[in-house]
């Protein structure tokens, strides 16, 4: 599939937005809301990823291409020439990134140094970097919410992965005259996320214990944790209304987007547990429990406030029925596929 025109019939188009990772759980939320803002000013939106074509609202294209070819990266930006770059791409699971540190790197860093060279065509365009609040790593030892202010201090190979690639970004962007926003999303839920995150193993371990395909024993890591959580649609409105205020943001300028209200993973697992539909029982297994895991970790969003106005609007009752309800959902149509 070609990149779209940068040019529609009534003039230049407004904005160009690329969304990598656009194929992934959060590119899945972001493009419609990217779409549903241009579509009177006939802005562009383009998303790229690895994998199949997600579906695309109206007016969005997809071309399935990964970080590390940097040839067809290159020819892709050459080809588009976005106004700005949503970078939703690369490996988020931080256990996924413990056992296999080389493959984070290569994604995480390497995919990004070949995003920075193809985006020397487009000088003039903004970067949002989608880091994660998983960099602050020990700081969050001070027990306490933490603001953009506070200097990283990440304690696994994905969160040193992601504070590098802010590094690198700082150190190359200002020589191609590309402009730098740093967005630090904190833990995110929602339709589409795969097991891998404890809300979604969680939902996912309910829906087969109420199909009865295990016996009812959820397996669980260390409940004592707390964590900040958003609805994915929540995090997704956070990145478009910061794209749509981009001429308005310093270079340089990081966001945290949180919701300030840690809970403890325990509190999680109940409040999942009266909304399902069969009693189970809780197994600690030892595989599940992270080695480096720091018992606070939430983030203050009140830049991100002060900047947009963006609130989180979806509730916690309303964002666990749509995860319990996605995993129920994508069970019934893997039974029937299968």
């Amino acid at each position: 599939m070609s990149a779209p025109s940068p040019h529609g019939s009534g003039g230049p188009v407004a904005r160009r937005i690329l969304v990598t990772g656009a194929a992934g759980f959060v590119g899945g939320h972001v493009l419609p809301l990217l779409a549903a803002a241009g579509a009177g000013a006939g802005d562009c939106v383009a998303g790229i990823g690895r994998g199949q074509s997600p579906r695309l609202p109206e007016g969005v294209t997809y071309e399935a291409i990964d970080l590390l070819d940097e040839v067809a990266l290159s020819a892709f930006v050459a080809r588009f020439r976005p106004t700005a770059i949503l970078h939703l791409a690369g490996l988020a699971s931080v256990a996924d990134s413990a056992s296999g540190p080389g493959q984070t790197w290569r994604v995480n860093v390497n995919g990004l140094m070949n995003l920075v060279a193809a985006v020397e065509a487009v000088p003039g365009c903004t970067f949002f970097f989608v880091s994660s609040g998983e960099v602050y790593g020990s700081a969050f030892l001070a027990g306490h919410a933490l603001s953009e202010a506070v200097e990283p201090l990440p304690r696994n190979t994905y969160a040193r992965s992601k504070w590098v690639g802010e590094q690198l970004l700082r150190d190359l962007l200002p020589r191609i005259g590309v402009k730098l926003v740093v967005l630090r999303p904190f833990n995110h839920i929602g339709p589409g996320q795969d097991e891998r995150f404890v809300v979604a193993s969680f939902a996912g371990q309910i829906a087969r214990i109420e199909a009865g395909l295990v016996p009812p024993c959820l397996e669980v890591g260390n409940l004592s944790s707390y964590r900040d959580f958003l609805d994915v649609a929540d995090v997704a409105s956070a990145y478009a209304d910061l794209i749509g205020r981009t001429e308005s943001l310093a270079d340089g300028s990081v966001f945290n987007i949180s919701s300030g209200q840690p809970r403890t993973i325990a509190s999680v697992l109940e409040d999942l547990r009266v909304r399902a539909r069969v009693p189970f029982e809780i197994r600690i297994a030892p595989e599940r429990v992270r080695p480096t895991e720091i018992p606070l970790a939430a983030g203050d969003a009140g830049r991100l406030q002060a900047a947009t106005g963006w609130q989180p609007r979806v509730s916690w009752d309303a964002a666990l029925t749509r995860v319990l309800d996605d995993a129920r959902a994508r069970l019934a149509q893997a039974r029937r596929s299968g």
